[in-house]
């Protein structure tokens, strides 16, 4: 590290000049002290960037002001991430000699921290937009520097199954009023089972309620024990699943075993990766989908027995 180098240099070369002017004579123009005139230097310094900045970084890799990860861009120009928090460190994690992993209490308090600010910057709880959240902890390099600043970022998405997209313009207010970023109706692309039900789903692109489309957003859940580990896949299958029927049940105006007779409803969901429940967030969106090709118009809220609105 430079850091700690350059006082080492420095007393090497205080010694060397010490040694040729003589057994403690005052050199000529000098005051006989030569180590006051060396400026000390100064804690290192790091350029973060401003609340309202969008940044051009790519990817959610962590944020790293030597290697310049995540440079600004102007937000009228295409761009993934706007800062809505710079955070601290705090408490024993500051101390440590490396940051903080995902799944430790430290990174969990910043990723909180990030979803509380995200969620005021929108005007409204970002789990129910087309957006996410990024956490940009100092990778080691800036942390053994002394950086215990985190950047939190917010982004669009272009599918619900979590994909990053390129925006321009501000998200901020996103979720209010008409709340241009809310999740509503879904165009569904996936390809059909023998049993003419869904058989994969590649995506779920936002597209006017107005238009013919096969899903629809009926909001989040959370699944599993806050602090526990995360569940075995089949396990965890099968608590999101239940969790969603019983939203989207409710989200269409039926009771469970109404739902389940009208087979031309599901549900499916954006699932949870172990990054995410690491860092305590154990939100999953639930959607009603209609069967291939079954496609509506408006909505299917509050829906009742009545039949689809095609």
């Amino acid at each position: 590290m430079m850091t700690p180098a350059r006082p080492a240099i420095a007393a090497v070369l205080i010694g060397m000049l010490l040694a040729v002017s003589g057994c403690g004579l005052r050199a000529a123009g000098t005051d006989g002290n030569l180590v006051d005139d060396w400026t000390p230097l100064g804690a290192p310094k790091f350029d973060l960037p401003s609340v309202g900045t969008c940044l051009s970084s790519p990817s959610k890799t962590p944020f790293d002001p030597v290697f310049g990860r995540a440079d600004p861009i102007e937000c009228d120009r295409g761009h993934t991430l706007e800062v809505v928090l710079i955070g601290t460190v705090e408490g024993n994690a500051a101390q440590a000699t490396e940051p903080p992993a995902p799944g430790s209490e430290a990174f969990q308090a910043a990723y909180t921290a990030c979803g509380a600010a995200v969620k005021d910057y929108v005007g409204g709880e970002w789990h129910d937009g087309m957006l996410g959240v990024n956490v940009q902890l100092p990778t080691r390099t800036p942390w053994t520097g002394g950086l215990r600043s985190y950047v939190c970022s917010t982004f669009a998405l272009s599918s619900a199954y979590g994909v990053m997209s390129f925006s321009t313009g501000s998200l901020k207010g996103a979720m209010a009023g008409d709340a241009p970023k809310a999740m509503r109706c879904m165009e569904v692309n996936g390809t059909k089972a023998s049993d003419g039900w869904w058989d994969k789903l590649n995506a779920l692109t936002p597209i006017d309620c107005a238009q013919p489309h096969e899903g629809e957003f009926a909001g989040t859940v959370e699944v599993g024990t806050a602090g526990g580990a995360m569940p075995a896949a089949d396990v965890l299958r099968k608590s999101t699943l239940d969790r969603c029927w019983t939203l989207g049940a409710k989200f269409v105006g039926l009771t469970e075993s109404q739902f389940d007779a009208r087979t031309e409803f599901g549900v499916s969901w954006d699932g949870i990766d172990k990054f995410q429940w690491d860092a305590g967030d154990h939100h999953v969106r639930c959607f009603v989908l209609t069967g291939p090709g079954k496609k509506t118009r408006g909505t299917i809220k509050g829906l009742g027995k009545k039949p689809l609105p095609i």
